[in-house]
């Protein structure tokens, strides 16, 4: 059947198939009535009887034809009037031929004036019941000329009674129209509603998951993809390890659930659960927090706050400072010191730009930093910025590249080489350390599931002690007697601000420091 609900005039269609049915039924009751006995059609009043046959199986035949019609096109307006009135036409003469309006035939008319009112336009719908009311005052006319009797009463209140049953649907069609656009309008505003909601959701940062009390997903943003590791497009139930929790909240809803990390690819993060309703067993919602990004905002604004102090009083700090250096400057001139002065005049100077060192790097990092990211393959901008590290360090074959050449990324190339230089110079440090050589070695190459580009920066020295991982990228923390603690604190805010992350993910054989980019960029 072509008519669908996804047409506009989809109502209509139906209410004129049933219609087609029901006219088909009639017709074909009307023909078996034709051809039964004729005394038992004797009590019907001025039958007709072969006018009768032929008007009946004249009926069917039209019936079938209009009924075909409906199914297989889109009736508008124009065709619905033709039919409508073409089926009064012809019930108005097999009315005729049956006796006229005293057998009760006429009254099955309403239905098609009914019809017209459900359907039609007010003029048009008027049309189609002066048709059945002309129908029926004129079969009774024409009665009253050859058999003399009168009926022009009750086919006159027949009649009024088509335009009255007009002049009703016509109204309450106009009422249910009015209805249905209002509710129209509401359902519309709530799709917008839902999907301003749904896109805020998907935008969102921190990661939403709805689902149902045994964990099968309703919803899920990009959000909580990425920091679970998911890589299905239309996951349908919770990741283990996030069952696991959700089963523990399910068992006692006053305890914090423990932190969550999928792999060492993934952040750490920390999943909260809250019901959508207060009824039991009811939908929840996930909220998916990266517990890192949280420590981050917490070291902002610590930073935040230690520069602004750092920025008012640079200046006094200095000047003293200066004065120190300078003193220090004029001693070393000097060429009556012994060799004790001379150490505890190289302390100074070596504090002295310590101290200078560590206000600079405070300041840095409590400027804004303005990005330029531009897209660059990470072959060549590592070539770039090491043969600039290398000139004066080491040899640049201390420092080994593997993997794909033809991978690009979209970073600042200025900001992104001081994460690689201070990444490198500490590995190359720490080589010598264990080996008595400094060497590096450089890995390129993107994740299996998300296609995202990392840079594994591996060195040969002792590796980072287990209870000195949680404060690898604190401020001001260091192992190093003469280190300032803010080296890999400020690779990571680099890292981060060229829209990549920097995490520790090192083995027995040495420390290995992944820079994790976002995505690969597009080749123009």
């Amino acid at each position: 059947m072509i008519f669908s609900p996804q047409y506009p005039s989809y109502r209509r269609q139906q209410i004129l198939f049933y219609f087609g049915i029901y006219r088909l039924m009639l017709a074909s009751a009307l023909s078996v009535l034709a051809l039964m006995p004729l005394d038992t059609m004797m009590t019907l009043p001025r039958l007709s009887a072969d006018s009768f046959l032929y008007a009946a199986l004249t009926y069917v035949i039209i019936c079938i034809i209009g009924l075909v019609v409906t199914v297989r096109g889109q009736m508008g307006s124009t065709p619905t009037v033709v039919l409508l009135l073409t089926d009064i036409l012809m019930q108005s003469l097999i009315l005729h031929y049956l006796g006229g309006v005293g057998t009760g035939f006429g009254n099955l008319m309403i239905v098609s004036v009914a019809i017209g009112s459900l359907l039609l336009r007010f003029q048009h719908s008027l049309l189609v019941a002066a048709m059945a009311a002309s129908g029926a005052v004129y079969t009774e006319i024409l009665s009253v000329n050859t058999l003399g009797e009168d009926n022009l009463l009750q086919a006159a209140l027949l009649g009024v009674a088509f335009f009255a049953v007009t002049l009703l649907l016509q109204y309450l069609t106009s009422r249910v129209r009015t209805t249905e656009q209002l509710a129209r309008a509401q359902a519309d505003t709530i799709l917008d509603l839902r999907h301003l909601n749904e896109l805020i959701v998907q935008r969102m940062r921190t990661g939403i998951i709805v689902t149902t009390w045994e964990g099968a997903i309703r919803l899920m943003n990009d959000a909580a993809k990425d920091l679970l590791g998911m890589t299905e497009k239309r996951a349908f139930w919770l990741p283990p390890p996030v069952q696991e929790r959700l089963e523990n909240w399910q068992a006692e809803p006053a305890e914090r659930t423990d932190p969550l990390q999928m792999d060492k690819d993934h952040p750490l993060v920390q999943l909260n659960f809250a019901p959508l309703q207060d009824s039991p067993k009811c939908d929840l919602i996930i909220f998916i927090e990266d517990t890192g990004r949280v420590q981050q905002q917490a070291q902002h604004l610590k930073l935040a706050s230690l520069g602004r102090l750092t920025a008012s009083i640079a200046h006094e700090i200095r000047n003293p400072l200066g004065a120190i250096s300078h003193a220090a400057q004029l001693l070393a001139e000097n060429d009556s010191l012994d060799e004790g002065d001379q150490r505890l005049l190289g302390i100074v100077r070596n504090h002295s730009n310590r101290i200078n060192t560590i206000i600079n790097n405070i300041l840095d990092m409590s400027r804004q930093l303005n990005l330029q990211l531009e897209p660059v393959y990470l072959r060549e901008f590592l070539d770039e910025c090491l043969g600039e590290y290398c000139q004066g360090h080491i040899k640049s074959d201390n420092i080994k590249i593997t993997g794909d050449p033809d991978i690009r990324v979209r970073v600042d190339p200025k900001r992104m080489m001081q994460v690689v230089i201070n990444l490198v110079d500490n590995g190359l440090r720490y080589s010598e350390l264990r080996t008595g050589s400094r060497k590096v070695a450089i890995e390129l190459g993107t994740l299996a599931d998300t296609e995202q580009p990392y840079m594994d920066i591996k060195d040969y020295g002792p590796g980072i002690a287990e209870d000195q991982l949680k404060h690898l990228f604190e401020p001001f923390y260091t192992t190093e007697a003469t280190g300032t603690g803010l080296g890999l604190y400020i690779a990571k805010e680099l890292s981060e601000a060229n829209r990549a992350r920097l995490f520790y993910t090192g083995d027995e054989n040495g420390a290995c420091f992944r820079i994790l980019f976002a995505h690969a960029a597009v080749q123009e």
